[in-house]
């Protein structure tokens, strides 16, 4: 049954600007038998050719053939459709004939069941090579539908007009695939290329939207060879379990564009003039018809929408950061981009080292200086943006180090890690309160509760004579029970230091605990009595050598 749509309104047509100009024109061959058989027929109207007709069509059901609604959906952005039709001639250059390729911007071959002769193979050719843009739609083995002299399969019409005097031009050929019947013969495929030239960008991501999935019902593949053509890409390959080969594949030659399919069934929009043929009614489901308008678009030379821009950020650390030589800082990002299509994430820590991560990832810092740490995305079409902090690391000798709890967000109990100023820290049944019964120095201080750990996750690089902690109880709570532990081995192995530290007031005391370790060295504090009691700590301060 033939399917009525309400008429398309291109979003990005103005990006196109045909309208502007003369339209360009784009020609349907009919030449090569392509409404024969009783299956299908890929023409635009068979009624009326050259110029379909009605004229000005309110839908693609106004024209009768199996790819009217791509033809419709070109008239609709602004080109004008015309077919080949089987009494028409094949050439380049005469201008004696009004329908000679120079005329037209694209040349689109859907399904040829007769081969070209040697003239209109060169013709072809010397069209693309001239700046035309050319658009080849094969399909399955033992698809010829004319029984007539010289009726052959598409694919083999193919092969024959790419080669040329000996040679492949062109750089990618058609082979048999899987045809009615095969069980393998209807599937699907996401797996586009994430190459950034500008003909992947152009198809994968042009105006009428992102590719994401094709499906494919009886169907050839190709074979692409760079060394016959440099420019041949592959845009789309077979999922298929044991196949190899390409459902979609690009070159350049010349001056102009090629893309061919080796497929029809996505062109099919379901809609015959004969009684017994039927199609698949694939054109608008998947990706499918965005990929015919997207290489269309490109063969002709219209540019689409500038690719869009990732939006990137920082995480974490959440602010600017200033440390120890030694010390360790967490490094998180954050990116999106539009369209939803691939990003690629590195980190450069501003001291040589990098890292190709979104996060989280560590990263410590071992000379005094001042390092701008930057966070790029890129997406699959070659636009990046970034986002830096500001790591500002302080000699470890002579030097102390303080944490005042005073920035970093951690609202919940459970354990979790925060970015600080000093570095990263983790709150094992602990958070940063800033309520009127949390004692504190500035805007925030630790609240701990139950068997609570609050852990450095970087090293104080030239080691600690002393440590001092304020510590008070949590508004009407009892008192707690805590100590300090210490670290020389990244956090593998702990050692209390000094004795178990009693905090009875709601006013803030300090707790002083003596160390004299002369080596790299991480703290954690804990809370021993393993009650519900809750203890604010704050202003953690480490004397060095």
């Amino acid at each position: 049954m033939r399917s009525f749509r309400v008429p398309l309104i291109f979003a990005l047509a103005s990006a196109l600007a045909i309208s502007a100009q003369a339209p360009k024109r784009i020609l349907f061959d009919h030449t090569r038998h392509e409404e024969a058989g009783t299956s299908a027929e890929w023409v635009i109207c068979s009624a009326s050719e050259p110029d379909p007709s009605p004229a000005a069509p309110a839908s693609e059901a106004d024209w009768n053939g199996g790819i009217s609604a791509w033809a419709f959906d070109l008239y609709q952005a602004g080109y004008k459709v015309q077919s080949l039709p089987p009494s028409g001639r094949l050439t380049y250059g005469d201008a004696t004939n009004a329908q000679d390729l120079s005329n037209y911007a694209v040349y689109i071959l859907p399904e040829p069941y007769l081969k070209f002769t040697a003239a209109e193979k060169q013709a072809i050719l010397a069209f693309v090579q001239n700046g035309g843009g050319l658009f080849l739609v094969g399909n399955h083995p033992g698809s010829a539908r004319y029984s007539g002299t010289g009726g052959t399969d598409a694919y083999t019409a193919f092969n024959d007009l790419v080669a040329v005097n000996g040679t492949n031009p062109y750089g990618f050929t058609f082979v048999p695939g899987h045809g009615p019947g095969d069980s393998l013969a209807d599937t699907t495929s996401t797996a586009f290329s994430t190459g950034t030239s500008p003909a992947e960008q152009a198809i994968l991501h042009g105006a009428y939207g992102s590719l994401g999935l094709m499906d494919f019902h009886s169907y050839s593949y190709l074979t692409v060879n760079t060394a016959q053509n440099p420019s041949v890409r592959e845009i789309l390959r077979t999922q298929v379990s044991g196949d190899t080969g390409s459902f979609i594949v690009t070159c350049t030659l010349g001056n102009g564009r090629v893309v061919a399919i080796s497929d029809s069934a996505p062109t099919d929009d379901g809609t015959t003039t004969t009684s017994g043929k039927a199609l698949h009614n694939s054109y608008t489901i998947n990706s499918n018809r965005a990929f015919f308008l997207n290489a269309t678009a490109y063969l002709a030379g219209d540019s689409g929408p500038a690719a869009p821009t990732p939006v990137v950020g920082i995480a974490t650390p959440a602010s600017n950061v200033s440390l120890a030589a030694g010390g360790s800082v967490s490094f998180q990002g954050t990116a999106s981009i539009s369209d939803g299509s691939a990003l690629s994430y590195g980190w450069a820590f501003g001291d040589g080292a990098t890292a190709a991560v979104l996060g989280p990832i560590s990263h410590a810092y071992g000379t005094a200086g001042t390092y701008t740490a930057t966070f790029t995305a890129t997406s699959n079409q070659g636009k990046s943006a970034s986002a830096t902090r500001t790591i500002t690391v302080t000699s470890a000798t002579g030097s102390s180090l303080k944490e005042t709890f005073d920035t970093g967000d951690k609202a919940a109990y459970a354990t979790g890690t925060v970015a600080l100023p000093t570095g990263t820290w983790t709150l094992n049944d602990a958070l940063l309160g800033d309520t009127a019964s949390d004692r504190k120095v500035g805007a925030q201080s630790v609240r701990a509760r139950n068997s609570a750990k609050v852990t450095m996750n970087f090293n104080f690089a030239g080691g600690a004579k002393t440590v001092t902690v304020k510590h008070a109880k949590y508004g009407t709570d009892d008192p707690s029970t805590w100590g300090l532990w210490y670290s020389t081995n990244g956090g593998g192995a702990w050692t209390q230091a000094g004795t178990a530290v009693s905090t009875t007031s709601t006013t803030l005391a300090t707790a002083t605990f003596t160390v004299n370790v002369a080596a790299p060295i991480r703290f954690e504090l804990r809370k021993t009595d393993g009650s519900s009691n809750r203890v604010n700590f704050d202003d953690v301060t480490i004397t060095g050598y």
